[in-house]
């Protein structure tokens, strides 16, 4: 897979023009939310300042091919605990206005979110319930807070639009025995709860 810069890449700070920085060190400040969706970055091939978000070469879908790449295996942050996709309704809070959405992945000590308000912030501390529609699972309550906002072409409705990653802070004993569940059982959480 041939990446358009691989070097050269230049992010706006305010008005200031920083870099150059490599593509692996690019993917890697993504990881460790120090570069976010929303910053405008620039390189030889591009006709201008462009949002992270809007390029190809800092897609999901791109990042997904490149994780197993030994080239670039190295950029990506390992993560601790085994992730799953897992599509979960939600109800939350902020402590200022309710929203809901979906759980889209999910670990033992966070979650992606696809949340029907842009309104909630990096900081935010939310509460949210996950609405499971099995009577063999088990719904539950997560406090949780927002470490990432990310834009999403995927569509709930009219008001969504945004990932949102969430930290699990507090999750209590049957909620963490519902998501190890979920892992252990990768088959069954591939489904719509």
């Amino acid at each position: 897979m041939e990446i358009e810069s691989k070097e050269n890449w230049y992010i706006l700070n305010g008005n200031l023009k920083v870099g150059p920085y490599d593509y692996k060190q690019m993917i890697h400040m993504i990881q460790k939310n120090e570069l976010m969706d929303y910053s405008y970055v620039w390189a030889p091939h591009l006709p201008k300042w462009s949002q992270v978000y809007s390029l190809q070469e800092f897609s999901r879908d791109r990042f997904l091919l490149l994780k197993d790449n030994p080239e670039y295996k190295d950029a990506f942050i390992q993560r601790k605990n085994r992730r799953i996709q897992n599509h979960v309704e939600i109800l939350g809070h902020n402590h200022i206005r309710f929203f809901d959405g979906m759980i889209t992945s999910i670990s033992e000590e966070g979650g992606l979110c696809l949340l029907n308000t842009p309104l909630v912030q990096v900081g935010d501390k939310i509460k949210i319930h996950l609405k499971t529609k099995s009577t063999i699972e088990k719904s539950f309550n997560i406090e949780g807070v927002i470490t990432r906002k990310n834009f999403s072409k995927e569509r709930l409705n009219s008001k969504s639009g945004l990932y949102y990653v969430v930290n699990f802070v507090d999750l209590d004993a049957g909620g963490l025995a519902q998501i190890k569940e979920w892992i252990d059982t990768p088959a069954e959480s591939q489904r719509t709860a």
